[in-house]
């Protein structure tokens, strides 16, 4: 009887001594389970803020416009998926894990940059269509302003006296070398430097907005203009000038044809300068989107003398000059105006409309006119995709803003006062967005030749 239970209690011994070892070497194996399932927990979530550390204002940008990053989210789940650890994976499993995980990070970061790739060219397509709908609306004004001047010239007879002028009193005698080429030569050479500057100079989407935004507002001046020529015919400054006849509708279509490309040159073109009103607006973007003072005040002086050679040269009356380029300032301000309030209403309530209009609201608010011009603008220059866009984490999207890196900085912020009242603070970053900064870019040329490197290549592949 106590063999028997001697040989039980050694029995009950050598159970409890295996149960115990085989309890260490499973936590021997589960410690670097644990130990590995944490490493890819901080791996991944590393992961996600590296590709995903962006600052989102807008909701409706996440979800329209950035399906780059709804592509990292979804692969971040898959990889969650398939490292996911139940109890009986051993320590080997896991290390390969680790590096499909690794090998599937680098497969999910250049398909960002294809999928950045096809979208900016998404991008493009929309501003150019943009600049298309403004080069149209600008030769339907162009077209329209000179048959306005052929039906004024019908009225005007060679010979009739000229209009009382004190500069022209002043200076009796024109200048030989000042006729209509050197004044055109002149313009031209200051649109082509203007061009250089905020074409190759300036970030590539924010020179093509530009350029939307001068013919918009040249050809709303022409719009106007059209309909001050052909209301009140003013007298030709020099008397021998050759009036245009109206011969009918095609005839005057080539006419006006003949004009645009200076075959042929009109008398009674006079009221609100249109030289004047291009040459201001042309001073006005050096002034609203150059930084450098020196530069500024070299503009100015010489666009006073392009206004002096105008009147000199007999070309219009000082009052037309004085008239062209109050009507181009105020378009140009008028417009800039508008686009503040478009790109703040956007930014605040993700829509170029307001809720309601009264007498409530402030005075745009009341002005029919207003609520349909500010929509328009935010259409005409794509003011929603620039805005959203703005926010992106690439940083390739340097042609939207020159803040070093993009998204640097968030577009609005909602403070208090010392009221406690919540109010709105836009942010440089928000400005940059569509008006730039001021300052030299070479972004637009590094493009330029990135888009020459590979033409060259792909013909050399071929």
């Amino acid at each position: 009887m106590l063999e028997t239970n001697l040989i039980e209690n050694y029995h009950f011994d050598n159970l409890i001594h295996n149960n115990f070892d085989n309890k260490r070497k499973k936590e021997k194996v589960i410690m670097p389970i644990i130990e590995n399932k944490k490493i890819l927990i901080e791996l991944k979530n590393s992961f996600n803020d590296e590709n995903l550390n962006c600052k989102i204002n807008f909701n409706d940008t996440k979800e329209t416009y950035y399906d780059h990053s709804d592509e990292v989210s979804e692969t971040n789940d898959k990889i969650k998926t398939n490292v996911s650890i139940s109890s009986d994976i051993q320590g080997d499993g896991l290390l390969g894990n680790i590096d499909n995980y690794f090998e599937k990070k680098n497969g999910n970061s250049e398909y960002k940059e294809i999928k950045s790739s096809s979208f900016r060219k998404k991008i493009y397509k929309i501003f150019f269509i943009r600049l298309l709908y403004a080069f149209i609306y600008g030769i339907i004004g162009v077209y329209i302003q000179c048959y306005s001047i052929i039906l004024s010239d019908s009225y005007y007879n060679t010979g009739d006296e000229p209009l009382k002028d004190r500069i022209h009193e002043l200076i009796k005698k024109i200048p030989s070398f000042m006729d209509a080429g050197f004044i055109n030569g002149n313009i031209m050479i200051f649109f082509i430097i203007t061009i250089l500057r905020f074409g190759l100079f300036f970030p590539f989407l924010l020179s093509l907005t530009i350029l939307i935004r001068l013919i918009f507002m040249l050809s709303t001046i022409y719009y106007v203009r059209s309909l001050f020529i052909y209301v009140t015919t003013l007298p030709c400054p020099i008397p021998t000038c050759q009036p245009l006849k109206n011969k009918g509708f095609l005839d005057n279509i080539y006419s006006s044809h003949l004009i645009i490309f200076a075959q042929v040159y009109e008398c009674t073109d006079l009221i609100i300068s249109g030289h004047t009103a291009f040459t201001t607006l042309l001073k006005y973007l050096w002034l609203f989107y150059e930084k450098n003072i020196y530069i500024k005040i070299c503009i100015c002086f010489y666009s006073l003398f392009i206004f002096s050679i105008i009147i000199i040269s007999r070309f219009h009356y000082t009052v037309d000059v004085l008239m062209g380029y109050a009507f181009g300032a105020s378009i140009f301000i008028f417009y800039h105006c508008l686009l503040d309030i478009a790109a703040k209403r956007y930014a605040i309530n993700k829509s170029f409309y307001v809720n309601y209009c009264g007498y409530s609201r402030s005075f745009t608010e009341r002005c029919n006119l207003f609520h349909y011009l500010i929509p328009l603008i935010g259409y005409i220059e794509a003011l929603d995709y620039r805005l959203n866009i703005s926010t992106s984490y690439d940083k390739e999207w340097s042609s939207f803003c020159p803040c070093k890196p993009v998204n640097s900085k968030s577009l609005i912020n909602k403070k208090k006062n010392i009221r406690n009242e919540d109010y709105y603070d836009f942010s440089d970053h928000f400005y940059h967005s569509y008006a730039g900064n001021g300052a030299f870019s070479l972004s637009s040329i590094y493009n330029l030749l990135n888009k020459c490197k590979n033409i060259y290549r792909i013909k050399n592949k071929n």
